[in-house]
């Protein structure tokens, strides 16, 4: 079996077991530094699909703890390219090999400025672990070069510690793990029955931590299956992107929720346009809660998507053109 195939996979029996055993545990690591920065500026730092994981990170961050809250590709803070950082924070980095060299310069940097560093990664023997103020060491075991499970396991963990700290209940996040393994079938289903091949332009649109999603998933598509991939806010598709809709055009549309009127007109439209438009959310193709706290299973068709398509091209998804696990410049 495929590596990257068999660890989307795991994810159907993983998820829910990270959550009863390991995710509040490590939480704890770092809930009292965390309330201890509230009111200091709280950065997401990465690269890759470490930066789309800080992205989502940061927008549910902030819209939870109502705080400052900021994504930033490490390569701008790296070399001194990003707007005003301010003196003072949290900041936590994203790596899951922990040797990203982009990441390794910004904590520096950081760390100059008086920020308190928390370095996540699944790999307890790399610099971010040891040299992070707290390293936040996941116990995931993943061998492929394109990330998949960790990404979701993670950020599973990242928005149990947001909504823990202001003693929000945790009930939705039992039953969506509950719930992955039907989600993984039905989504498997139905990107098995769209004859992927004939797709040459994946789409995938969502607002606020589902853009990030959408940002996360087109990646994998991009390196699983070497496909045009794109992602925008959901409306933002109106305006100039839509002029490359056709036939071989495939959008996936993540729900939210009180916006079924304009999900609907826009589906509508993409669909004249010769489009083939799947919605994932309530009442959509794959149904999933539209609650944010469901931005960790929603990567999961792309997951899917990029694999298949890979296949169908005669593609290996193990062996990526360009790309190697970690980037070390």
């Amino acid at each position: 079996m495929s590596v990257v195939l068999k660890e989307v996979r795991d994810q159907k029996i993983e998820l829910k077991i990270f959550f009863e055993k390991f995710a509040q545990k490590i939480v704890r690591r770092f809930l009292g530094e965390l309330e201890k920065n509230l009111e200091n500026e709280v950065l997401f730092v990465g690269c890759g699909s470490s930066y789309n994981l800080a992205f989502i990170v940061s927008q549910y961050f902030e819209r939870i703890l109502n705080l400052r809250s900021k994504a930033i590709p490490a390569g701008e803070i790296a070399f001194n390219k990003a707007p005003k950082i301010r003196d003072r924070g949290i900041a936590f980095l994203f790596s899951r090999t922990g040797n990203t060299t982009e990441v390794l310069l910004a904590k520096e940097i950081l760390k100059s400025k008086g920020y308190t560093t928390i370095g996540v990664t699944i790999e307890k023997s790399s610099r971010i672990a040891k040299e992070s103020d707290i390293p936040l060491v996941f116990p995931v075991e993943e061998s492929a070069i394109v990330m998949t499970k960790s990404f979701n396991l993670i950020l599973l963990t990242l928005m149990v510690a947001a909504d823990e700290l202001v003693g929000n209940s945790l009930e939705l996040y039992k039953e969506l793990v509950d719930y992955t393994e039907d989600f993984f079938d039905l989504a498997e289903k139905v990107v098995k029955d769209l004859s992927v091949q004939k797709y040459e332009h994946f789409v995938f649109l969502g607002m606020a931590e589902f853009f990030g999603v959408g940002l996360e998933s087109a990646l994998k598509c991009i390196e699983m299956s070497t496909t045009f991939s794109e992602a925008y806010s959901t409306l933002e598709y109106r305006h100039g992107p839509k002029a490359l809709v056709g036939e071989k055009t495939l959008i996936f549309i993540h729900k939210v929720e009180d916006m079924n009127e304009q999900e609907k007109k826009l589906k509508e439209e993409l669909k004249t346009l010769g489009a083939t438009v799947v919605e994932i959310g309530e009442s959509g193709d794959i149904p999933i809660s539209n609650d944010w706290r469901s931005a960790f299973l929603r990567t999961i068709p792309s997951h899917i998507l990029g694999y298949e398509k890979a296949i169908a091209k005669g593609l290996s998804p193990d062996n990526p053109p360009h790309l190697s696990k970690t980037v070390v410049l």
